[in-house]
């Protein structure tokens, strides 16, 4: 399955990807933040950065949908890399 970025809803688990959720949009008076109204019955909304999002495994047509449900994603996590001699 291909890897997404997405950012996840602490109330119910879903997972919105950037590029397909009609749910996130940019914050117009706050440079590089994002907004996520997550979809009902579910009212939270929380104020996020790009940086915030993690890369998560789901197929395609949960992709395409938007969001993914708790059971169709997997977190993938990424390695942090030593810093860089000087």
């Amino acid at each position: 399955m291909p890897v997404h970025m997405g950012i996840m809803c602490e109330r119910c688990r879903k997972v919105h990807f950037i590029a397909t959720s009609r749910s996130i949009k940019p914050i117009v008076s706050m440079a590089g933040m994002y907004r996520l109204k997550c979809t009902p019955p579910c009212p939270e909304v929380r104020d996020f950065r790009k940086d915030n999002m993690r890369p998560y495994r789901v197929s395609e047509d949960v992709f395409r949908s938007g969001y993914a449900k708790e059971g169709e994603y997997e977190l993938v996590e990424v390695a942090k890399q030593p810093p860089q001699g000087r």
